[in-house]
């Protein structure tokens, strides 16, 4: 029975096959490892990123002995030890961790070919030149898992990082509601873990729950997903007004918000001052429905959230306005409520009639009809804010 050990390992120069060329050229290589490692290094600090990057030179040093020598093993068909089976997932995760960009990364792997390339070709002997070149493919095949498996862990490190980010953003912020803005630590924290200015003006705007969906994607397309966050079920977004540190007008709310159906609070001057304004988004949203789409702002809320806190002096002011209301016939009662929430809605006694499509002088009639009916006079300033504070407790979806 033939010495296939024997056999494999017959000097290249003996006419042996492409295998015994390579194997030989890795003996040979694995014993020249830390030279070649050296002329990588010089390669590796040519690109711009490393040389400002917090890679240290012990470590470019390290990791470049350590890949060339997995490499060799891997186009050598040679055993891994265990210091080399992970190392290139490793290695995608520690330059993730400093901050090395993904793209110069993966160019200084793939350095790796030619550097390994050119040290095998300055080994051969001449006469099996043919036989190795019929294996660069193994050489490069062996760069190409190491580099796939540096993406990968790249990639995976990347994604943890912004995943501890996020609970670390989630978690200051909810410090710096629960603290009301008051705590001056906890405002240095989320300051700089939301990479914003304390002393900005900034919008907050909450989705309602039927459009988070279209809130987010209007978000993301707006560039400003890194200011989303979700807080007990809420989408909520908390977006600095950075032309407020430049010394120009605020912004205010941006114009994209008003194709989502979200509530935008009154700008909050200051980080500090988003938990209240974020409690007025929070308990202004009902009026958000499908019914009623778009932005919402405390302009049409305010009546809601006044029924709301009015508790049952609400429902006995409802009742002292618009009680005498139930002597008439309830279609007499229906117009004249109709015509006079497109009153106090427009101000206006030409654009109500259009809006109803009847005469001026009929808009008229009802609203002095109103006004003998339930002595409240929806002309006058006064009776008009308690004629609106009843009809939202009596009609808090229509009005």
């Amino acid at each position: 029975m033939p010495n296939t050990a024997s056999a494999d390992r017959t000097p290249a120069s003996a006419g042996a096959d492409p295998r015994s060329v390579v194997s030989d050229l890795v003996s040979d290589c694995l014993a020249d490892i830390d030279r070649i490692a050296h002329q990588y290094l010089l390669e590796v600090q040519k690109i711009d990123d490393y040389a400002a990057s917090a890679v240290a030179v012990q470590d470019l040093e390290e990791t470049a002995v350590a890949s060339i020598e997995l490499l060799l093993r891997l186009v050598g068909s040679l055993p891994i030890p265990d210091r080399l089976a992970g190392m290139s997932d490793a290695l995608g995760h520690r330059r993730a961790q400093q901050g090395l960009p993904l793209e110069s990364l993966l160019r200084a792997v793939r350095m790796d070919f030619r550097v390994l390339w050119t040290a095998m070709l300055e080994k051969v002997p001449p006469s099996s030149l043919p036989e190795l070149t019929k294996d660069a493919v193994r050489v490069w095949e062996a760069v190409e898992f190491h580099t796939i498996r540096v993406h990968a862990g790249y990639l995976d490190e990347l994604a943890s990082m912004a995943q501890e980010k996020e609970t670390q953003r989630a978690f200051l912020l909810s410090r710096l509601l629960n603290s009301d803005g008051k705590d001056p630590q906890v405002l240095g924290q989320a300051a700089r873990a939301l990479g914003v200015a304390p002393d900005s003006n900034f919008i907050v705007a909450v989705a309602a729950e039927y459009a988070q969906k279209a809130f987010r994607a209007e978000v993301l397309r707006a560039g400003a997903e890194q200011f989303l966050h979700e807080r007990d079920g809420a989408l909520i977004l908390i977006l600095e007004d950075v032309p407020a540190r430049t010394g120009r007008e605020p912004e205010g709310a941006r114009p994209w918000l008003s194709r989502v159906d979200c509530f935008v609070a009154p700008p909050a001057r200051s980080l500090a001052d988003v938990p209240r304004m974020l409690r007025i988004a929070l308990e202004s949203l009902p009026v958000v429905t499908p019914q009623r789409p778009g932005q919402r702002t405390v302009r049409e809320a305010w009546g809601h959230v006044a029924m709301t806190r009015l508790g049952e002096y609400g429902t006995v002011l409802a009742d002292t306005v618009l009680g005498p209301l139930a002597t008439i016939s309830t279609h007499e009662r229906d117009r004249l409520i109709e015509t006079v929430q497109a009153y106090l809605r427009t101000g206006s006694v030409s654009e109500t009639a259009g809006e109803l499509y009847c005469h001026r002088n009929t808009v008229l009639n009802r609203l002095a009809r109103f006004g003998q009916l339930t002595s409240f006079d929806p002309a006058n300033p006064q009776d008009a804010a308690a004629v609106i504070a009843a009809l939202h407790v009596l009609f808090p979806a229509s009005t």
